[in-house]
Formats: C-alpha cells, structure tokens, sequence
C-alpha cells in the first residue's frame, strides 16, 4: 500500500513529467545563448532571472497543453501523467498558474520590456494550445516564433543585430520539429477534429515541410562564419554535430513512410547542437 510520503513523491514526479524539463532546459539555454551572443561581459543577474522566467514559461504552457489535450493524448500518449491517471486536471491546472505567475514576477524583475514580452508570449502559449495547435502550420510558427523569442530576451529592447541569426536556427528547426510531431501523431489529431498539416494534406507536405525548414537550415549554417566574424569553433561544431543530424534527418524524410518519432527527436538534438555551435563562435 502507498504510503503518503510515495503518493506526494509520485505527483510530484508526475508534475515535474507535466512540465517537460527538457523542454524548459532548452527555453532557459536560449536566455543565456541570447545574453552570450552580445559583445561585452555576461550580465548573470539577468541571464540567471531570463532563464528561470523562459522555464517557468515554457512549464506553463506544458502543463495547460497537456490539460487540453487530454482526449487526444488518450490515444497518442496514454502513458502520460493526466491520461494515465498519475494526476488531476485540477492540480496540472494550478502548477500551470503558478508557473506562469512566476515567469512574469521574473520577466518584470528584469524590466518592463522583457515582462510586458513574457505576458504576450504567456498569450500567445494559450491561444496555441486552445485554438492554434490544430490549425496547419500556424500552431507550429508560434511554437517556432516562441523559440526564437527567447534567444530575443536579453536584446530587448534593441533590435536583435546580435541574436539574429541563433534566432533563425532556431525557428527553423522547431518548425521541422513541430511539423514532424504533427505527423507522429496524426491518428489522435484527426480523430479529435485538429487541422495539422498532415491531417488536412497527408504525410507528403508534412515531408516537404520538414525538407524545407531543414535545408533553410543548412543554407544557413555557413553564414555567420562567412558574414559574421564568428570564431573558428563554430564551422568545426557546426560540422561536426548539426551537420550529421540534418543528413540523418534528411536521409529519414526520403524513406516512403518516415519514422517520425527519432526524427523529431533529432531535430530537438539539432537545436540544442546549434546552439552549442553558435556558442563557440560568439565566446570562442
């Protein structure tokens, strides 16, 4: 029998499966991407206060998403914490809350620039799970554009002449990535009524899609050590960690029915790679 002591261990691991560390680690390491990208010393008050407003942000919106996508994920995902029953709505409801209130008290701590952004990226995370998740391609630019923000942070409020270019890679790339979820799970999506690009058009414009996105990327690659004076470590990152996971990636979508599972996988891998390359370069 469950003790209380495993019954408040076990939500508390369920609620912290909610809120998908990996993805807050990813949302925290653009802030410092975005604050080393800029020329001078790293203010680490800001960079510590940025990262931990982006993760509580991104906890947020994970946790309200996995509350609206209860009935899909009864399909897709049965063995996540709410479908499987680990978890109330209720409770995910109230950790959602909490995040968010917690990544504004962060954001305006910082300014009222970077708090007024983190209320409309907050905004714009709620109208994505509730209405423009299941539209095509639209959910997945506003997942892309919330990447790309925030590497923007520590810019703001000036225009992003220094965080230009990681922002880039990065929206491109989560578009890749959330393209390919939509396929993975586009049983669920389409008997639950949502629009994804696969669902309205089939697998072959989720594939073009991701082929697109991911050889703007490597078009890409190149050019802040041609045009922008990055350091000799980001051609020999670049090449040596993104370029094979865009190869493996590109190899995949050429298969007639693509594995879309260790695709996204991937391209969250290529992320993550891009921005260790752009690292080198700026800090090098």
């Amino acid at each position: 029998m469950a003790t209380p002591w495993h019954k408040a261990r076990n939500k508390v691991q369920a609620t912290l499966e909610l809120a998908r560390l990996p993805n807050t680690a990813v949302a925290a390491g653009g802030v410092w991407l975005g604050h080393a990208c800029r020329p001078g010393p790293v203010d680490w008050r800001a960079a510590t206060l940025g990262s931990f407003a982006m993760a509580c942000l991104a906890a947020a919106g994970n946790m309200h998403n996995d509350v609206v996508d209860l009935p899909i994920d009864r399909i897709n995902r049965p063995d996540r914490p709410l479908p499987s029953g680990r978890i109330a709505p209720a409770a995910a409801m109230a950790g959602a809350s909490l995040a968010f209130a917690a990544s504004l008290v962060l954001a305006f701590a910082l300014g009222l620039p970077q708090g007024y952004l983190a209320a409309a990226m907050g905004l714009l995370l709620y109208a994505y799970n509730l209405h423009l998740k299941g539209l095509p391609l639209a959910g997945n630019l506003a997942v892309a554009l919330l990447c790309a923000l925030a590497i923007y942070l520590p810019e703001l409020p000036h225009r992003p002449d220094y965080t230009l270019m990681p922002m880039l890679f990065a929206f491109l790339t989560t578009v890749a990535r959330e393209v390919a979820k939509d396929a993975e799970d586009v049983v669920g999506d389409r008997e639950h009524g949502a629009i994804t690009l696969p669902v309205l058009y089939g697998m072959g414009a989720a594939k073009i899609a991701v082929t697109a996105a991911c050889l703007a990327t490597l078009a890409l690659l190149p050019l802040p050590w041609i045009r922008l004076g990055y350091h000799i470590g980001y051609p020999i990152a670049a090449a040596g960690l993104c370029l094979p996971l865009l190869a493996l990636v590109l190899a995949g979508l050429r298969a007639p029915a693509p594995a879309w599972h260790p695709m996204q996988r991937r391209l969250k891998l290529l992320m993550v790679a891009g921005m260790i390359a752009i690292l080198f370069g700026v800090r090098g």
